[in-house]
């Protein structure tokens, strides 16, 4: 009996590496202090920056936070966010189960301050897309569409990057809890005309997390 095709492509050397990166891809917050090669970051990024966008955009930057000064900045309004927080929440006489929900992501974001490479990653303002046309000329109300194709875009970008990482054997993590303690982080950063969605931090990982729990696809596959 002839091999099934399907089953041959799905055992395809280069299938199944891809799906060795994906699967065995985890969020790493704790790294070895080792610099990453420059090299190796200049081809992260280009693969992030292969990410298909609406009408061929490419409104996704990244920025690479080096100083010392700006991560310092950044733990400073990350801290005082949290009190903030903590103080409404105090006010409001807020649930336990949500003070530690706060108190604990606020520390899962503490070590982008020390990881080897930490990025911000935004969209350029003034990048207008199909639907935001579309709204300026009056054919339709804005209902943030723009915003969703941005966000989309940002997405498989920082797909692209983290699996270029993991083809590496470099660690990485998506934050983005920070942007809920900080208020502006663009402005704290001095950046002008960007849009900060997330931050990356990257570097060669200090652990080894285990799988996390993952749903069936019968939960998250549907066919009508």
């Amino acid at each position: 009996m002839a091999d099934d095709p399907t089953q041959s492509r799905l055992n395809d050397d280069r299938v199944r590496m891809l799906d060795e990166l994906v699967f065995r891809r985890r969020s790493i917050r704790r790294y070895k202090p080792d610099p990453l090669p420059e090299a190796w970051i200049e081809a992260m990024l280009r693969c992030a920056l292969q990410a298909p966008s609406p009408s061929n955009s490419q409104p996704v930057v990244f920025v690479r936070i080096d100083a010392p000064h700006h991560r310092d900045n950044l733990q400073l309004a990350l801290d005082d966010g949290h009190r903030r927080l903590m103080e409404r929440h105090a006010a409001r006489n807020g649930p336990a189960r949500l003070r530690n929900w706060i108190n604990a992501y606020r520390r899962y974001a503490e070590f982008m301050r020390t990881a080897p490479l930490l990025l911000a990653v935004g969209v350029r303002h003034g990048i207008d897309g199909f639907a935001s046309k579309l709204a300026a000329a009056g054919l339709r109300e804005d209902d943030g569409r723009q915003r969703c194709d941005q966000d989309i875009t940002v997405g498989l970008a920082l797909k692209g990057l983290l699996l270029k990482a993991q083809a590496l054997g470099v660690g990485g993590c998506i934050l983005t809890a920070p942007l809920v303690f900080i208020d502006d982080a663009a402005a704290l950063l001095g950046l002008e005309g960007i849009a900060i969605r997330a931050f990356v931090t990257l570097g060669l990982a200090d652990e080894t997390p285990p799988p996390p729990p993952r749903i069936p696809l019968s939960q998250a596959v549907e066919v009508i």
